[in-house]
């Protein structure tokens, strides 16, 4: 058998062919709704025992909150990502932990309105030099929807290779290159960067 036969395979079951096409792990596909131009999905994790954070004791579950995240379009249509959470609470009265929601960064990052794979395909984007209006366009929000989002990923670049920030005023010089250049205050210095290439 060779490397190709091993990496080819058929899905025959609906819900095993949605997985792979969603391609989050560990969710389950609730419904997919198109209105119009736009499109929904709406997912939840699949979790199994919880405990609580503070005391370990076994959690139970509060409230299904739902909240919509801008994903990545689907065949050039918006997409939105519609994720029924689960609202815990532990199970031992004396506990100082009243309630916390699940989340995961694989689907969104906390505080972010866009999916982990939108937040990461726009700062790419702008990386590459496409303005935040256009890439606020294509995934049909608000303008800072995406600069928020591109700002928390590039955070988060910057921090894992701070060799890429150059003091601001010097990453337009000549011969170097200014894919996203953003500004991110830090303390009292600013700096512009390409944290994304």
């Amino acid at each position: 058998m060779t490397q190709q036969d091993r990496s080819t395979y058929v899905i025959t079951d609906p819900t095993q062919i949605l997985a792979a096409l969603v391609g989050l792990k560990e969710v389950k596909v609730l419904h997919l709704e198109r209105r119009g131009p736009d499109v929904e999905l709406a997912i939840e994790q699949l979790v199994g025992e919880v405990r609580c954070p503070t005391c370990g004791g076994l959690a139970q579950v509060k409230d299904r909150p739902v909240v919509r995240y801008i994903d990545l379009p689907v065949y050039g249509s918006p997409m939105r990502l519609c994720w029924r959470k689960h609202r815990m609470r532990c199970g031992n009265r004396r506990c100082p932990k009243r309630s916390w929601v699940l989340g995961d960064r694989r689907i969104a990052a906390k505080n972010c309105l866009l999916t982990t794979r939108a937040a990461k395909w726009a700062t790419r984007q702008i990386g590459d030099g496409r303005t935040v209006k256009e890439v606020a366009a294509e995934l049909a929000c608000d303008w800072h929807t995406v600069n928020d989002a591109v700002s928390t990923y590039g955070e988060a670049l910057l921090e894992a290779d701070p060799s890429a920030a150059v003091p601001f005023g010097m990453a337009s010089r000549p011969g170097r290159p200014c894919g996203l250049v953003q500004r991110l205050a830090t303390r009292s210095r600013c700096y512009r960067s390409k944290v994304a290439s």
